[in-house]
């Protein structure tokens, strides 16, 4: 088993031993080396890959690489203090085997060489033959494999794309619903609103008329209280000799 874990992003500022430390803390297993590989976002800023190799398979080291292998994107989000990193296994790239170049013709014409060392050559160009068709359809079984996760891939994103553009159509549609349930609610508005505007204006210009109207009341309530006044005044005058006296006597 893969003895190499793979740190997709690492801040600049966790160094080496700070990375050491953290993976002890976490009782993960002893670290043998750590590898950094400079890279940068799509905004410029610079952080790191990191690769770090363990001296053993310890039982939690098997267990993170036994949860990485079977996580759905072969990703684990690995905790610490109060940050995180994405972690998966760090896989060396499978390097072509070395070829072992023999001249058959030379080997079938070559008389100095015994039958046992032509037969060896042979044995080790047939090895030779072997281990690079075995590599070669290994090579070709990963491409079709990465073919079809593609292919997989482009065609899940095309449906995807399908049904959020058939989403984005369905709210369209009920944006312009929406839009002219409110316009027609606002000439609704706009309508009501105009004749309570009206009916105030007459109901202003009532009380406009009211209020003149009772000031005219109050103003002939206050001379009809005047001449009554008066009037009270003549009818009881305090002078006994009061010419308008005998008149009055004349009618009680």
């Amino acid at each position: 088993m893969n003895k190499s874990l793979f740190i997709k992003r690492a801040e600049e500022y966790q160094t080496k031993e700070f990375i050491i430390n953290v993976f002890h803390k976490k009782n993960i297993g002893k670290v043998n080396d750590v590898t950094f590989i400079k890279k940068q976002n799509n905004v410029g800023k610079s952080y790191n890959g990191v690769i770090v190799t363990f001296d053993k398979l310890y039982n939690p080291l098997r267990d993170l690489i036994d949860e990485i292998n079977s996580s759905q994107n072969g990703t684990v989000k690995f905790n610490f203090n109060n940050s995180y990193w994405f972690i998966n296994v760090h896989k060396e790239p499978e390097k072509e085997p070395a070829s072992i170049d023999i001249d058959i013709n030379s080997l079938l014409d070559c008389s100095t060489l015994s039958d046992k060392d032509r037969i060896k050559q042979l044995e080790d160009l047939v090895k030779s033959m072997s281990s690079k068709i075995n590599y070669m359809q290994t090579r070709q079984e990963r491409s079709e494999r990465n073919m079809m996760d593609y292919e997989h891939k482009d065609t899940q994103h095309h449906l995807n794309n399908i049904e959020l553009h058939a989403k984005l159509e369905d709210k369209d549609v009920e944006q312009t619903w929406i839009a002219a349930d409110f316009k027609e609610d606002m000439e609704t508005l706009i309508s009501e609103n105009q004749l309570l505007r009206s009916h105030l204006e007459r109901k202003y210009y009532e009380c406009v008329g009211l209020h003149e109207e009772l000031k005219e009341k109050t103003c002939m309530l206050s001379y009809s209280e005047n001449q009554i006044t008066e009037m009270k005044q003549l009818l009881r005058p305090d002078d006994d000799n009061h010419p308008i006296k005998e008149y009055i006597k004349q009618y009680c």
